[in-house]
């Protein structure tokens, strides 16, 4: 038997002592002699000590065994060891081992097994029997492998055990050698059997790797033996652990990111999980954790938090490490898709969803005479009243502001019109905001409506019958006209910092965000591969579906504003007005965030397939996208203000006069002249309520001031 063996065999005879004062007495002298038998009873102190089969320490029993027993015999007049006893446990010899003074043995005992002892000195022989437990202590603290500070008290629990009313508790700490750590001066702490807990306190350790022992053991006397004869039967458990003598690093929580990511169904995106701890770190857990998802058949996740849509829907994704756990709420989304420009119908601010200006009518253009219709509606005259159009499913709509600057009740209304005859199909439906503006967008039968204070609504667009009602979190500020294309509604906000936001058209769910400098003004422009926003110096392109950022140009600043911009082509125009002056754009190459060139524009321009058209200081001028030449300029009656559009194959722009000019894209040469009937406002998309011209179904809309006026040019 090794150290670690002999080290646990002492634990029987201190127990044995602590518990009945049965410690012999010093050897050599008196009235007996080493290996003799005096004529008095012999002092015959032992034990039998077990561990579970299956969690016997490593090294201290040999192998096929379970339980370690010892046992001293000595002249009880004088201490001295008897050396030629016969000694046996359940009929298992022990040897004696002159160097422990002691007779030492292995053997199989079971829990619930009867333990018997047998001593023969001389010619009389002393026997004692018990039972073993039916339980050893369960020990539920510390767990395995944990690490305690020899610093900091700590606390050991146990549980799970059928104490009689004789037994008792024994609690040590040992190396792994088998030595004694704790308690001081002793192999074990005795603790009465109500007993299921105990402190060790601070200083009591030292560093290393330890062993907590708990067992309960219970005295058997031996009769006719002197008196303080006592043999122990006891039942253990034990867990390793380690001891620093610095503070416990432990972890405090787990975040999993994102923390409410969108998938499509069959599209993946891997979640990450991070441990923050005691110490101010932080650690990656992806690879630790245990993931779980609340509802496979929406969303699954692997081992390595690689999460998968499934089903149209949510689920919970949890990851777990020890007590702790973090979780994400992962939406997969069915997309919808839209049509891709050029479009026949308005749907946003600038026509479509890329903002580009320019629509496809199927049939031939005429421009006529005069309009077919013009409608007053509720708003000031004195500045832009009426927002820029959509035009679809028969109508136009347009949102209106309530007052002139300078009025002190603030709101907007919501119009749908017929947009044969002008006459109000339904509304106008009244639009609540701290101040005079709102915006709107079509896509899938909806209009979808943003006020100032960030409460996103939708509406039937056949009927007007309010749909579902979104406050958006976060920010206070909503300037920015709204973009809804393949289900999804994109729209900015500000106030503290910014915010992009992509909502669920069909439930008015958050499905993600993404933080941006600052979220003013600029108009989602979507690709089919990109959401972009832009703001002084900051241009972003964000994933359509997860937010995931995918190229962010940062410039030398940063601040309130933003601009609208443009996609075309696989390009993104953005005008930067750091110099209002000398208004000057960067072109984007929208795969990487690459600038491949510049333009000078005032205004929205319009971009076609191969020219783009720029407004600039009350010139239109055509430019050739490829050699990046101009084709041709217009100036009009020398007040031209609007954001051109481009139809099929004619541009339009309005004056400040009122006038709206039809040139041909390639010749440059003015077609047509209309009349809005009252000034046209501004070309900043900055405005309270943002304006612009509308071009779908076959017909051009205009507002100006509170005065909305539409030119059939195509029909079947």
């Amino acid at each position: 038997m090794g150290r670690t063996g002999r080290m646990f065999l002492r634990i029987a005879s201190v127990v044995a002592c602590l518990i009945v004062a049965a410690c012999g007495g010093g050897g050599g002298g008196g009235g007996g002699s080493a290996g003799s038998a005096s004529t008095t009873a012999p002092l015959i102190v032992g034990g039998v000590l077990s561990f579970p089969t299956t969690n016997v320490p490593a090294g201290w029993v040999s192998t096929g065994f379970n339980s370690a027993t010892t046992v001293t015999v000595q002249d009880s007049a004088t201490g001295a060891p008897i050396t030629n006893a016969s000694v046996s446990v359940n009929g298992v010899p022990l040897a004696y081992v002159s160097a422990y003074q002691d007779y030492e043995g292995e053997l199989a005992v079971n829990p619930a097994d009867s333990v018997s002892l047998s001593v023969t000195v001389g010619s009389t022989t002393y026997t004692a029997s018990g039972t073993q437990f039916t339980a050893y202590p369960t020990i539920t603290n510390p767990l395995s492998g944990v690490t305690w500070s020899s610093l900091a008290s700590n606390l050991v629990a146990w549980s799970g055990v059928a104490p009689t009313t004789s037994s008792v508790y024994a609690l040590g700490i040992m190396d792994t050698s088998g030595q004694p750590i704790w308690p001081s001066g002793s192999a074990v702490q005795i603790l009465p059997s109500s007993t299921t807990s105990y402190t060790i306190p601070p200083g009591s350790l030292t560093a290393g790797s330890r062993l907590v022992l708990v067992g309960l053991n219970d005295v058997v006397n031996i009769p006719d033996a002197d008196p303080s004869s006592a043999f122990v039967i006891g039942g253990y458990n034990y867990v390793p652990i380690t001891v620093i003598n610095g503070q416990i690093v432990t972890l405090l929580s787990i975040a999993v990111t994102p923390t409410n990511p969108t998938v499509t169904v069959g599209k993946t995106q891997q979640l990450t999980a991070t441990g923050s701890y005691s110490d101010g770190s932080k650690q990656d857990l992806t690879s630790q954790v245990t993931w779980q998802s609340s509802d496979p058949t929406k969303v699954t996740v692997s081992s390595t938090g690689v999460i998968t849509g499934k089903n149209y829907g949510s689920a919970t994704v949890t990851a777990t490490f020890g007590n702790d756990a973090g979780s994400a709420l992962v939406n997969v989304f069915q997309l919808n898709p839209s049509p891709i420009p050029p479009l026949s119908q308005s749907v946003t601010y600038q026509i479509d969803y890329a903002h580009s200006g320019a629509a496809l009518f199927p049939n031939p253009i005429t421009f006529p005479s005069g309009p077919a219709w013009s409608v007053t509606l509720n708003g000031a005259t004195s500045y832009p009243s009426i927002s820029y159009p959509l035009i679809a499913n028969g109508m136009v709509y347009v949102t209106t502001s309530s007052l002139s600057l300078g009025g002190n009740t603030y709101g907007a209304w919501l119009y749908a019109l017929d947009e044969q005859t002008g006459h109000i199909v339904w509304g106008p439906i009244a639009l609540s905001s701290d101040y005079n503006t709102s915006a709107s967008a079509y896509d899938h039968g909806k209009i979808f409506v943003i006020n100032f204070d960030g409460l996103l609504k939708s509406f039937d667009a056949v009927t007007g019958t309010p749909g579902w009602s979104t406050q958006l979190p976060g920010q206070w500020a909503f300037s920015s006209p709204p973009t809804a294309v393949n289900g999804v509604v994109y729209v900015g906000g500000a106030g503290s910092a910014g915010t992009l936001y992509a909502v669920d058209e069909e439930t008015g769910n958050v499905l993600w965000t993404a933080t941006v400098w600052n979220g003013d003004y600029s108009s989602p422009t979507v690709s089919s591969d990109g959401v972009f926003v832009s703001y002084p110096c900051q241009v972003y392109k964000f994933d359509p579906i997860t937010g995931a950022s995918l190229w962010h140009y940062s410039g030398p600043c940063e601040g309130g504003g933003g601009e609208t911009s443009v996609f075309a082509n696989g390009s993104l125009y953005v005008r930067d007005f750091i110099n209002y002056n000398s208004p000057t754009g960067q072109i984007y190459d929208s795969t990487n965030g690459v600038q491949t060139g510049t333009f000078n524009a005032g205004a929205m321009p319009a971009i076609g397939a191969t020219t783009g058209f720029f407004l600039n200081n009350g010139t239109l001028q055509a430019i050739d996208l490829t050699s990046h030449n101009m084709l041709w300029s217009f100036t009009g009656d020398g007040a031209l203000i609007s954001d051109p559009i481009v139809i099929n194959q004619d541009v339009i722009v309005g004056s400040s006069s009122g006038n709206v000019y039809a040139i041909d894209a390639n010749t440059g040469l003015q077609i047509w002249k209309g009349n809005a009937g009252s000034p046209i406002g501004g070309n900043d998309n900055h405005a309270l309520t943002p304006t612009g011209f509308g071009a779908g179904d076959g017909y051009l809309v205009v507002p100006a001031g509170n005065v909305l006026t539409a030119w059939r040019l195509s029909g079947p």
